[in-house]
């Protein structure tokens, strides 16, 4: 990770990922990758370095982490010619959204890949540009659940989670597994009263769509958040502080705070991410860009740097006077 070329107010980004103990390389990878698609368009030393930085951070990627990347930069056209074709490359299930949306890649480029990557590419660059009424038709579907989930009750919310338990329709696989520093961010995110970062973590980790992230975090009785936290494991104590500082609605109640930790204890990792799955299918991330025009560049660059610094320093555990001692964190030294 040595001898990066310097990006505009992301330098103390690289420096963390330097640091010995700490490695930081797939959260710099997403980081990075939000940053630069928020805005249209890069300079060429902009688009030089985001690539060179990418393409040596994702040899550092696990398959997961490398298709969440990929969808991410599919429908993106400024993306970098050297990166849709690295990830065009790649094994099928991180290559597959590349080959299926990227506005990139011409008919020549496909036929090379078909030659170079064989069958299963092949297959996905069949399908490429398709829309099916079947396709359609599930989007309709998952929407009116989407609708009907967020008009009901508390009461009717409960049970249509306890009842996902026993629905046939698959769960959601998650962009990347969560590792304790996207926890921290998400925390500390929603511990400053920052909900457009909460929403942009929630967006990543959850691959739903940036205006369903925004419901998620603004709705007043809480249980779409309960379902994103049991969706990725996060834990129980994380998400009482998330919901005591983010909501005012929600934290001015305590006891809603416990009813809420209550129901993540009741429902199931497979139930939440059934519902976060309607979600995501009801409003298709690739399909729709209601996302609210980003901070600058340089604000963003400094939001993250500072919050990655924080991470970085030993925690020292304290008293909540609502929820008493914080726990160590497991793995912390």
């Amino acid at each position: 990770m040595a001898d990066f070329p310097a990006i505009p107010g992301l330098e103390g980004l690289f420096g963390l990922a330097q640091r010995n103990g700490i490695d930081i390389r797939t959260t710099l990878l997403r980081v990075l990758t939000d940053l630069y698609v928020q805005v249209p368009a890069h300079p060429p030393e902009e688009e030089l370095h985001y690539t060179e930085h990418t393409l040596r951070l994702i040899g550092a990627a696990d398959v997961p982490t490398r298709a969440a990347l990929a969808r991410r930069l599919s429908s993106y056209p400024q993306t970098p010619r050297a990166i849709i074709e690295r990830l065009a490359r790649d094994v099928v299930e991180v290559a597959e959204p590349i080959l299926k949306h990227s506005p990139c890649l011409t008919e020549s480029d496909l036929a090379v890949i078909v030659t170079e990557c064989g069958a299963a590419h092949a297959e996905v660059i069949a399908k490429r540009g398709q829309s099916t009424a079947s396709e359609e038709a599930a989007v309709a579907a998952a929407a009116e659940l989407c609708e009907l989930f967020f008009a009901a009750g508390r009461h009717e919310r409960r049970l249509i989670l306890m009842n996902l338990d026993y629905a046939s329709a698959p769960a959601a696989e998650l962009p990347t597994s969560l590792q304790r520093a996207d926890i921290w961010r998400l925390e500390a995110a929603a511990l400053a009263h920052n909900s457009g970062a909460v929403m942009r973590e929630l967006e990543r980790a959850l691959g739903v769509s940036y205006a369903q992230a925004r419901r998620i975090v603004d709705d007043e009785f809480g249980d779409p958040m309960v379902a994103a936290a049991k969706a990725m494991n996060l834990p129980a104590d994380v998400l009482q502080r998330v919901l005591l500082f983010l909501n005012p609605v929600i934290g001015q109640s305590v006891d809603r705070v416990y009813e809420l930790s209550t129901l993540y204890s009741e429902i199931s990792v497979d139930a939440a991410r059934r519902l976060i799955a309607i979600l995501r299918d009801a409003d298709p991330p690739q399909r729709k860009t209601s996302r609210p025009d980003g901070p600058p560049w340089q604000h963003a660059a400094d939001s993250t740097r500072r919050v990655l610094s924080e991470i970085s320093q030993p925690r020292v555990p304290h008293r909540d006077p609502l929820l008493g001692q914080r726990p160590a964190r497991a793995g912390s030294d």
